[in-house]
């Protein structure tokens, strides 16, 4: 398997999770860069910032808007996404 067939890489705080949990985004994050939302093809979506989104680019990192996430950040793989966009 290859980077870009991958949707995308979730570097997270730890392993177990919970499927069940829904994140809440906080638009007001300190977090830096424009606010985006992505929707992957099989549905799911997710809103953070990014700082570093261009759409030519194999993918591009975004930290999630929920500060209670279990994900610290994500690589997003562009050409799975189907559609991004700026909030």
């Amino acid at each position: 398997m290859e980077l870009k067939d991958v949707k995308a890489l979730f570097f997270v705080k730890d392993f177990v999770g919970n499927r069940e949990a829904q994140e809440t985004p906080d638009l007001n994050s300190p977090a830096h860069g424009r606010t985006i939302e992505v929707t992957f093809s099989d549905g799911e979506k997710l809103v953070g910032k990014t700082e570093g989104y261009n759409p030519h680019k194999l993918g591009f990192f975004m930290f999630p808007a929920d500060p209670k996430s279990n994900n610290i950040r994500i690589f997003v793989v562009t050409k799975n996404a189907r559609q991004v966009k700026f909030l």
